[in-house]
């Protein structure tokens, strides 16, 4: 495993590595956007209908 890249918010650490994708292939790649979008999207439309109302 090889570190790329460590970054520390606050209490949390995020320790980016290489081998993670290294060997993944395009249908996988798209599989994870498509995960990361049905996760991020509600949260972040919550978020700025949240916004709109208080602002």
């Amino acid at each position: 495993m090889g570190v790329v890249r460590e970054v520390k918010r606050g209490d949390t650490t995020f320790i980016f590595c290489d081998d993670y994708c290294k060997d993944t292939t395009p249908e996988e790649v798209q599989a994870s956007k498509k995960r990361l979008g049905e996760i991020a999207y509600p949260a972040l439309r919550a978020k700025y209908l949240r916004e709109e109302k208080t602002g």
